[in-house]
């Protein structure tokens, strides 16, 4: 889809994924690192374990389908590289504070003048402009500052950040999407633009219902961990079963789910006095909070003697509307992800080994989109990209990197 068109990835980990996104599209992505690799690649977990900057998961998960070279963009040599690497490029995407781009004169105001089409798409935690723009902050803050940690846990507990960096996904997603938009309208207008993505504001507007709810009652939602709201109630969604979890809702204002378990219940002598109710007269909406707790551990005491497994089979069967709670290894077994093709070998040649990728990011009927390649070591494409592409002699490539600029 995006084939032809180049992206330099200038981005730390608040914004791997984005360039990852426009990789996968059929983008030619360059990832610019510093000199000796980006402080990332230390980020664990690593490869059989062994820390290495070559080995890092976290690292090959985030850039595939990236090339990669390093560049000391603070060193003036440097900056007159990366000139002449933006010239060439349709998009630049950075997570720098605001400023530090212009002070090295790289700016967009800068690269554009050279390349009126240039795309710069710049992630920061609290965007370009307003009170908050030179602050720092990592992922857990941000997610505490939007909202989303305080309705994240249980409530007679303290709030829970969600596990990994999901701000950084958030705005990367956000930041691929402002990025095609761009190059949208350049097709119309002729010239490219700055998209200034807030990884703040991602957070916070990817909490759709709070605010409306906030705007509308003037109360707050408190947490409720493993409960739904539905109808002035609270009620358990996930299910400890033999070998895991299921999840699965008693919803007041649909009998038919709980009725199949019951009757599922009265095949295995299970049922209880539940088994002689007519299920078809029975409104839970009416029956007492006690009743439905009765009725709610009735159930969980028989999910508690069946298997994953067991319950998923039943829920297809006979309409239970359940569903399993999946660890990692169960989902890269998963028969529907297989047939549609989700996962794709890629060979990492310098470790002897092979690892399965997720391979697109959707499915479409028109074009490629896939997981293309792993993610580069330090330095891999530099006589690629500078010595074959740029012109630069291997004299020239060597002195430069004696000197710190590579």
């Amino acid at each position: 889809m995006l084939t032809g068109y180049r992206v330099l990835d200038l981005t730390d980990e608040k914004g791997f994924l984005c360039g990852k996104i426009l990789g996968d599209l059929g983008a030619d992505v360059i990832k610019v690192e510093r000199p000796g690799g980006d402080t990332a690649r230390n980020i664990a977990p690593f490869y059989h374990d062994t820390p290495d900057p070559e080995k890092s998961l976290h690292w090959f998960a985030f850039n595939a389908s990236k090339r990669g070279v390093t560049l000391n963009i603070e060193d003036p040599e440097g900056q007159d590289l990366f000139k002449k690497l933006s010239d060439t490029a349709d998009f630049i995407i950075e997570s720098f504070p605001p400023g530090y781009m212009e002070k090295q004169g790289l700016g967009y105001s800068a690269l554009s003048t050279r390349n009126p089409k240039l795309i710069m798409t710049s992630i920061t935690p609290f965007g370009q402009t307003g009170p908050y723009k030179d602050r720092k902050a990592s992922e857990i803050v941000i997610m505490a500052m939007g909202g989303m940690t305080d309705i994240n846990g249980d409530s007679d507990r303290p709030p829970l950040r969600l596990y990994l960096d999901q701000a950084y996904y958030l705005a990367s997603s956000y930041a691929a999407a402002g990025t095609l938009l761009a190059l949208h309208c350049r097709y119309a207008a002729g010239k490219g633009q700055q998209v200034d993505v807030s990884i703040y504001e991602c957070v916070v507007r990817a909490n759709y219902r709070e605010p409306i709810r906030w705007e509308y009652t003037q109360m707050l939602t408190s947490r409720m961990g493993n409960l739904f709201a539905r109808g002035g109630r609270a009620y358990r969604q996930l299910w400890p079963c033999k070998d895991g979890y299921v999840t699965w809702l008693l919803m007041p204002d649909n009998v038919k789910p709980v009725r199949a378990f019951v009757e599922w219940m009265k095949e295995e002598g299970a049922a209880g006095r539940w088994g002689e109710m007519n299920w078809d007269e029975v409104s839970l909406l009416k029956w007492s909070p006690e009743e439905q707790d009765a009725l709610t551990k009735a159930i969980a005491d028989f999910i508690a003697t069946h298997t994953v497994k067991e319950l998923e089979k039943a829920s297809i069967q006979r309409g239970l509307l359940l569903s399993p709670v999946n660890s990692v290894d169960l989902v890269a077994e998963d028969e529907q992800l297989l047939a549609r093709g989700d996962w794709k070998k890629i060979e990492h040649p310098e470790l002897g080994a092979t690892f399965n990728y997720s391979r697109f990011t959707y499915l479409t009927s028109e074009g490629n989109n896939e997981v293309r390649f792993r993610a580069p070591l330090v330095g891999e494409h530099n006589d690629e990209i500078y010595g074959k592409e740029l012109g630069l002699s291997k004299e020239t490539l060597t002195a430069l990197k004696q000197k710190g600029v590579l």
